[in-house]
């Protein structure tokens, strides 16, 4: 039943492409935190999972802000904090079933901060929005980091989906900052599509293990 009902927010997803609807936009969002709530905390198969309910909740805040109040300075600010706050639901739910992978941590740094300091930081005049930039670089770096250590036991399609979706959250808020700072809109048609998807690959992740797998009777077994 449950991987059905990501047909719900994709249906969503799809609607808001043909329609432009900033509601059904939203919609994906809240659809998708309501299947992670009711198929795991509900049922308390998972206790953990209020990470990414919390996660959810503050990106559909942080979307409805900065689909509102983005072209002022308060408006992107704010926006940028919430999705600060909803990486935190991440890693929080990455480190309750894993560790971060430092070695990739630090390449991340590494490479994020040189993208940073030579292109994204001389595009910025505002000090205040520089920061926050750099700050929201640094957290999602740690984001990515912790969901590659991230673990589920006897299911690597659940770890290689959360993986995906929080590796799709990242290329998308890079297509943001290329197309707001650096005026590159090469990539920017694919901004939302991987945003939607992030949000339907970690629900994936999440519901995937309520699937039970079939088991094999080993013959040789019985007497």
């Amino acid at each position: 039943m449950w991987p059905v009902s990501l047909l719900l927010p994709l249906a969503s997803s799809v609607g808001y492409f043909l329609t432009g609807s900033f509601p059904l936009r939203s919609s994906a969002t809240l659809l998708c935190l309501a299947i992670v709530l009711l198929s795991n905390v509900v049922q308390r198969r998972e206790r953990n999972a209020w990470w990414i309910v919390f996660a959810f909740a503050l990106s559909f805040a942080g979307d409805y802000v900065l689909g509102h109040w983005g072209g002022r300075f308060q408006g992107f600010v704010g926006g940028v904090a919430l999705f600060f706050l909803a990486h935190t639901g991440y890693i929080g739910y990455s480190l309750s079933r894993g560790r971060i992978i430092r070695p990739l941590l630090l390449l991340l740094l590494t490479v994020f901060g040189i993208y940073y300091l030579l292109l994204l930081h001389p595009a910025i005049a505002n000090v205040v929005v520089s920061l926050a930039v750099l700050a929201y670089i640094i957290v999602s770096c740690i984001s990515l980091a912790a969901a590659a250590g991230i673990c589920f036991p006897g299911n690597r399609l659940s770890r290689l989906l959360f993986v995906s979706g929080i590796g799709s959250l990242v290329f998308s808020d890079l297509l943001i900052a290329q197309k707001s700072f650096l005026h590159d809109a090469t990539l920017y048609a694919a901004m939302m599509p991987t945003y939607f998807a992030s949000q339907l690959l970690v629900t994936a992740a999440l519901i995937l293990p309520l699937t039970p797998p079939q088991r094999q009777t080993d013959s040789h077994s019985i007497h």
